[in-house]
């Protein structure tokens, strides 16, 4: 099934199996959270936002039994300002902007691991982005509105933004640098914000061009 066509629930919890080979699936979880943390930073800088900080994290577990299993997370952080653009969404801005770039990352995982014909597995990996999601959606239900038609919401325009291949091409060159990066302090590999606004921009995409204007 095209990542297209996955809903909320069949993107966000996916857990099919990982294959037996421990190097490959090692190393293509790592270039997943990669694909993850990059589809969060460039839909930030779309939206206009300025980042702080993007990351992905190695740590080792040692089980009982002695066998150490390798644990990969991410994070980006962004720069937060007081200025609201107003748009015609169905949503205030701000409250559409960060369920969108909160979804943007389970999306560019799927696609990453869709396109790499690897087990579509996010689940616990897109814990935080959900609890963002929902956590705005529980707000709006105090409101009277549908919790649950906000994540659709959020979720078809993530999707719609991750399939345009402009934006597609600059998350995979953020994502292969942050994979090739040379910083691993205390397990750590981060690449600095002016990269990403490189590679937009040599993508053809402004901060802020998502925005859009009143329709």
């Amino acid at each position: 099934m095209d990542f297209r066509q996955l809903s909320y629930e069949q993107g966000m919890f996916s857990s099919e199996a990982l294959g037996d080979d421990v190097f490959f699936t090692a190393n293509t979880e790592m270039e997943a959270v990669c694909y993850h943390e990059a589809a969060h930073a460039v839909s930030w800088y779309v939206f206009g936002k300025s980042l702080r900080f993007i990351g992905v994290d190695t740590s080792y577990l040692t089980e009982a039994d002695g066998s150490v299993s390798v644990i990969f997370s991410g994070e980006v952080t962004r720069i937060h300002r007081s200025q609201m653009v107003w748009i015609d969404y169905r949503y205030r801005p701000m409250l559409f902007f960060e369920g969108v770039a909160s979804a943007a990352g389970p999306v560019g995982e799927l696609r990453f691991r869709q396109e790499r014909g690897t087990p579509l597995r996010l689940i616990g990996g897109s814990e935080g982005d959900h609890l963002a999601i929902d956590q705005i959606g529980k707000c709006l239900e105090k409101r009277a509105r549908d919790r649950f038609a906000y994540r659709r919401h959020v979720w078809a325009h993530a999707k719609r933004l991750l399939a345009c291949e402009t934006v597609w091409r600059a998350i995979s060159d953020v994502a292969e640098e942050l994979y090739a990066s040379s910083d691993n302090t205390d397990g750590w590999r981060s690449i600095k914000p002016r990269e990403v606004y490189r590679i937009c921009r040599r993508h053809g995409l402004r901060q802020g061009i998502a925005r859009g204007t009143k329709q």
